[in-house]
């Protein structure tokens, strides 16, 4: 009796596990285009595939639907003049702010580049951000 419960509980435990990787959150497609920006910006997730994904999308529980940074209730104040953690422009460029920014990753990232590669990656125009 023991011993099919044991396999029961194996069984389980790996249909649980299949589950759970089926689930799993898969990363767009890259070419990502951030709609809400003055200036092109094209995002590939692969490029960033060495992040954890909460590093941007800080509110994500793990499980469930990942929302856009733009959404409601996220960084939906599209004003560059406003300086509020609701500002998406700030979400994007604030180098001080207590999560990372795409700014404040670049600038980090770029630090352990030769000096053209990191003026490439966090450089304002014609950098790896707005081509």
């Amino acid at each position: 009796m023991k011993r099919v419960f044991s396999m029961l509980l194996a069984c389980a435990a790996i249909v649980c596990f299949c589950a759970v990787a089926a689930m799993a959150a898969q990363a767009p497609a890259d070419g990502l285009k951030m709609a809400k920006t003055s200036k092109n910006v094209v995002f590939n997730h692969s490029a960033h595939k060495a992040s954890d994904c909460k590093e941007c999308h800080h509110t994500w529980d793990g499980a469930g639907a990942i929302k856009k940074c733009s959404d409601a209730g996220c960084h939906d104040v599209f004003d560059k003049a406003d300086k509020s953690v609701k500002s998406y422009y700030q979400a994007m460029h604030n180098k001080k702010a207590k999560l990372s920014t795409c700014v404040s990753c670049h600038t980090d990232a770029a630090k352990k580049l030769d000096k053209e590669a990191g003026k490439k990656l966090k450089s304002c125009a014609k950098s790896a951000c707005h081509p």
